[in-house]
């Protein structure tokens, strides 16, 4: 965990530390990365390039008093994942500034050994999440294949279309969820259960839900 808050909060962002508290009615661009072990983000050098582009593409739009939050899940009773940066956009700390150094953190993540987690709780995440002001139209982009495995779904049984996720417990009404990664090197079948299933829970939770399959 000192290794990880060091890395992209002390080293990296000593100029682009936020100022408390950020700006009400601003828009945030949620960052949460996936670090249980079937994520190929952890592995890969090539995806995680990729995914670095892609968040990097969703901060660059953002204006002066809009909000980057960047987080970690996977195993509900790991340390590190108590990883929660946040940096707003002004005049020093521009959408290209910050999209570089969180950037470079993702791009980390494949040369960093025994980070891998043994659970995926996506749905913990965004349930408990006390961050979310969909009506400022936030955009959570969670950086994952979309494999829950945890104490509340089993994920063999979701990738087969055997097991359906539980009715949300939250409302994302005004929200956009986008799942970065959703099913990456998984056969096609599995890909598309898995899919199907976040696109019924987001329909339910009322988020304007995307996908970007890899």
């Amino acid at each position: 965990m000192k290794t990880q808050l060091k890395l992209l909060s002390v080293a990296a962002l000593s100029m682009l530390s936020l100022t408390a508290p950020y700006s009400a009615h601003a828009k945030t661009v949620h960052v949460a990365i996936d670090l249980s072990g079937s994520n190929p983000l952890l592995a890969h050098a090539n995806f995680a390039h990729v995914a670095s582009n892609y968040v990097t593409e969703q901060i660059a739009p953002l204006k002066s008093g809009d909000v980057v939050r960047v987080q970690t899940f996977g195993a509900r009773n790991d340390p590190a994942n108590m990883l929660d940066a946040l940096y707003e956009i002004d005049r020093h700390k521009r959408p290209k500034d910050v999209g570089a150094v969180i950037a470079q953190y993702i791009r980390s993540l494949p040369t960093r050994p025994n980070i891998a987690q043994g659970a995926t709780n996506i749905l913990a995440f965004l349930e408990f999440h006390p961050g979310f002001d969909c009506a400022n139209d936030d955009h959570i982009v969670l950086l994952t294949d979309g494999l829950e495995s945890s104490s509340t779904v089993n994920a063999l049984a979701l990738a087969e279309g055997k097991a359906q996720l539980p009715e949300p417990d939250i409302s994302l009404k005004g929200c956009t969820l986008t799942f970065y990664g959703l099913g990456a090197g998984l056969p096609p079948e599995i890909v598309k259960n898995v899919r199907k299933a976040w696109q019924n829970w987001a329909e339910k939770a009322g988020a304007t839900f995307h996908v970007v399959i890899r």
